[in-house]
């Protein structure tokens, strides 16, 4: 394939987190997002496809911002090449969601303007995309559960405040952007707390711990501390499973009618868990500690 002629060794070198970030194929045709260096040492997350062929795959673009975060160069003189978002799933024939990141500039995710910091719904046909969620930090799990109508999505909050937030599609369909809060609300707090030298960072993003008293959407859950949380997947009428890197473990729970999370268990696996799949009565998960395959039989 030519995945190299869009990220290769030069950003690999730059940083080892600048990577391929998701892959998902729908419709005999792949699509990967990956962590895209727009200009020099300019970064954001995109989207590559191509036919499915196992002899030979030739990407090309699909979706790219025009806008995007310096390394080196911005308000507010951090970077995160591992706060990308990147998960692609399926929202109708012609449409997929993706969630990016904020790259750790946190005033992007509250900026109607710009990509970050959100869950997008692009036209696979025609590359038009809208933003249909905002106030997102990394989203890193999504679901669209089609027979209750919502999308679940999860997020690494920042000292604590991982999320599960639930995304109403009625909304969408009325082109309503959902508010999540980041960087105003959360359940955590900035590295190193609230000390002399993040005073300032406090007066711009305070975290507050209610969302819903500053116009924002409630997260279903957050977890604190943090869990690292990662994928989550649908394994029945109203039960569903997150998995988690830092806390080595899945969390089943169900939803009820009040949508509450409600009967969350744990059950710990002794590995970071990637990414989950759920297909005919299995769980599969991806283990990073040692990049192999784990199968549960539910």
């Amino acid at each position: 394939n030519n995945i190299n002629v869009y990220i290769g060794v030069k950003q690999f070198e730059k940083q080892h987190r600048f990577s391929t970030k998701d892959i998902f194929i729908f419709d005999d045709k792949v699509f990967i997002s990956y962590a895209d260096e727009i200009k020099e040492d300019c970064w954001n997350t995109s989207i590559i496809y191509g036919d499915m062929n196992y002899e030979n795959i030739e990407f090309r673009k699909l979706f790219s911002s025009k806008d995007c975060v310096h390394s080196k160069v911005n308000p507010d003189k951090e970077f995160a090449g591992s706060q990308t978002g990147g998960r692609i799933v399926s929202f109708d024939d012609n449409h997929i969601l993706l969630s990016v990141g904020d790259y750790k500039s946190r005033y992007l995710a509250q900026d109607q303007k710009s990509i970050n910091g959100k869950i997008i719904k692009i036209n696979i046909n025609n590359n038009q995309y809208r933003i249909i969620s905002m106030g997102h930090r990394n989203p890193q799990g999504l679901y669209f559960d089609k027979e209750n109508n919502f999308i679940l999505e999860t997020e690494h909050g920042p000292l604590g405040g991982d999320e599960i937030n639930l995304i109403d599609v009625n909304k969408i369909n009325k082109a309503e952007i959902q508010n999540y809060g980041w960087a105003i609300s959360s359940a955590g707090e900035h590295y190193g707390g609230k000390t002399k030298a993040n005073e300032m960072k406090y007066k711009k993003y305070p975290l507050y711990k209610s969302h819903i008293e500053h116009g924002f959407i409630e997260p279903l859950y957050s977890f604190t501390p943090s869990i690292a949380i990662s994928e989550i997947v649908k394994i029945d009428q109203n039960k569903y499973v997150v998995s988690s890197l830092k806390n080595k473990s899945l969390f089943f729970f169900e939803i009820n009618n009040q949508k509450k999370i409600i009967n969350l268990e744990r059950v710990e696996v002794f590995e970071r868990v990637r990414d989950l799949i759920f297909k005919n009565n299995k769980l599969y998960l991806f283990m990073e500690n040692t990049a192999s395959i784990g199968v549960i039989s539910l």
